[in-house]
């Protein structure tokens, strides 16, 4: 299907006869708002029911079935459709209204044409509620270096106040890994989890946990049901796909690790994007899994392509790839190989001499 169709309507006005196009998008929302309390709630829910009537014809995504009177929550699961821009907007404001009463929780919108983004809206509670303030201030302390005690004060006071905040504790997990409690960080994250199964961000940091215990297997689980509970418009799916690949690595699946570098390699990322930074190490880890499954051609391309970008995270040394590369060329019966091993023996690799001295 097209990422958007165009409908020709025609109307009659004063006898003349006027068409013109409607332009339907693809649309994707996903995500879940909750209030709190039964009073709150149930507010909610009639000024909801009035506006969707009154203000918007019933022109959303939102009907009165996503409202859940069991744990006093708007839930949006994953929605992708072909909608009008209007239809669109109307939904969006729809929601950023409705999250002024919420407590707690995220939900994001996105419009797209041709794969590209036109818009993009993550709406969280900004209300002047304790609960909503100390936790975006606990969630921006979170982030900041050497700010993890503050940080760690603020989340304990927000799940005080609302212990089924389920992006608190994934922010608390987030603290508790970078002072290495890490059962603590096992509590936080599983508690997120159970709070809301499609908090993928608890998932990735959970699968970072079971990474550093070196249960890979488990890891492998939780990551890949952070790539189900996320889209690829969102950064935290692609890191689950990078965790998921070395995970693989570990286990030695190759083919299992070359499906999600390749996805990886193959995206194009925003320069502030924070996966942007690790291009050149999961380009040279492609390669080198395509040289365990003897696709020697592919492995020197995606070696190539490593060595062409200038800087980035992970241990990537010079030496490492231009070893690796020669192997591949000499498997795959290519000329250079020598030329790489004596440029690496140069930047002193071992390695490099001991197959220089080999040929």
């Amino acid at each position: 299907m097209e990422p958007f169709l165009r409908r020709k309507l025609g109307i009659l006005h004063n006898n003349i006869s006027v068409n013109f196009m409607i332009t339907f998008y693809k649309t994707i929302f996903q995500g879940k708002l909750d209030f709190g309390s039964q009073a709150t709630y149930d507010k909610v829910f009639k000024m909801a029911l009035h506006r969707l009537e009154t203000y918007y014809k019933n022109e959303t995504i939102i009907t009165e079935d996503n409202f859940s009177e069991d744990d006093f929550s708007l839930g949006v699961p994953r929605t992708v459709s072909q909608l009008s821009e209007k239809y669109y907007r109307n939904t969006v404001d729809l929601i950023q209204y409705l999250a002024q009463f919420a407590i707690s929780g995220q939900v994001g919108c996105w419009m797209v044409e041709n794969n590209v983004v036109l818009d993009c809206a993550i709406i969280e509670p900004e209300s002047d509620k304790v609960v909503v303030q100390s936790f975006r201030k606990g969630k921006r302390l979170s982030t900041l270096e050497g700010k993890e005690d503050d940080a760690m004060k603020v989340l304990n006071k927000v799940i005080n106040k609302y212990d089924k905040h389920s992006q608190a504790y994934e922010r608390r997990g987030h603290v508790n890994m970078l002072l290495k409690s890490y059962e603590d960080a096992d509590y936080d994250y599983s508690k997120a989890i159970r709070l809301d199964p499609n908090n993928a961000e608890a998932l990735v940091g959970r699968g970072r946990l079971y990474i550093l215990r070196k249960d890979y297997e488990k890891a492998i689980v939780d990551l890949d049901q952070a790539t189900k509970k996320s889209i690829a418009l969102q950064s935290v799916y692609w890191v689950a796909r990078r965790l998921k690949a070395e995970c693989h690595i570990k286990l030695k699946e190759f083919r299992e690790a070359a499906f999600d570098l390749r996805l990886f390699t193959k995206r194009k990322f925003a320069k502030d994007d924070l996966n942007y930074m690790w291009r050149k190490h999961c380009l040279f880890q492609y390669g080198q899994v395509l040289m365990e499954l003897a696709e020697y051609e592919k492995a020197i391309d995606a070696i190539n392509e490593s060595l062409a970008i200038q800087e980035g995270h992970g241990s990537v040394p010079k030496a490492d790839q231009l070893v690796h590369r020669g192997i591949a060329k000499q498997k795959s019966g290519s000329s250079g190989f020598l030329s790489d091993w004596k440029e690496a023996a140069d930047l002193g690799s071992k390695i490099a001499e001991e197959l220089l001295q080999d040929n």
